[in-house]
């Protein structure tokens, strides 16, 4: 039988009936993530700069929770959704650090292959077999590049916090 006086007891039931709040919530979220799957009819299901845009917009709402936790579980849920669309394909530069980050920011949502350059990966971005290209940030890297008369831009960084484990991606995309 419970405890009710005891005050630890007492927060634990508090804890557990938010648990149960947030995955109804999850579930909502999901729920009308795949009505989005719906209306999109399976085009264009990757919008890097609406997620940045998004997580920084919830870490700036956030009064005491840790920018990167929220960014943590945000990106896990923004991969899932992209995973029940039916996943992306990925062409990354040949760098660890960035295939690593890269990992994390998309999780199962992605199917990640790397190329033998960053000019490769941006090539492959003219056919129609990729939906980004992700190459290591750095200071060298264009906000777009024109290749065989397409235009690929950067559109998002990631992670948005920094981390300790995680080097900073830029993601492009072919214009619209």
């Amino acid at each position: 039988m419970k405890d009710i006086n005891n005050p630890l007891e007492e927060l634990r039931n508090k804890i557990d009936k938010i648990d149960k709040e947030l995955l109804s919530l999850i579930e909502k979220r999901s729920n009308l993530a795949k009505k989005i799957i719906e209306a999109k009819d399976g085009v264009d299901i990757f919008k890097p700069k609406r997620e940045e845009n998004l997580i920084k917009k919830l870490i700036s709402f956030a009064k005491s929770s840790n920018p990167k936790f929220i960014e943590n579980v945000w990106r896990l849920l923004i991969s899932e959704n992209l995973y029940l669309q039916g996943g992306i394909r990925i062409s990354i530069g040949p760098s660890k650090e960035a295939l690593k980050s890269a990992h994390w920011h998309f999780g199962r949502g992605a199917k990640i292959e790397p190329q033998v350059s960053d000019e490769e990966a941006m090539k492959k971005l003219t056919g129609n077999d990729f939906d980004a290209a992700v190459v290591l940030q750095n200071e060298n890297l264009k906000d777009s590049y024109q290749i065989n008369d397409i235009r690929i831009n950067r559109l998002a960084v990631s992670p948005v916090t920094s981390k300790k484990n995680l080097f900073k991606i830029a993601i492009y995309k072919k214009s619209d």
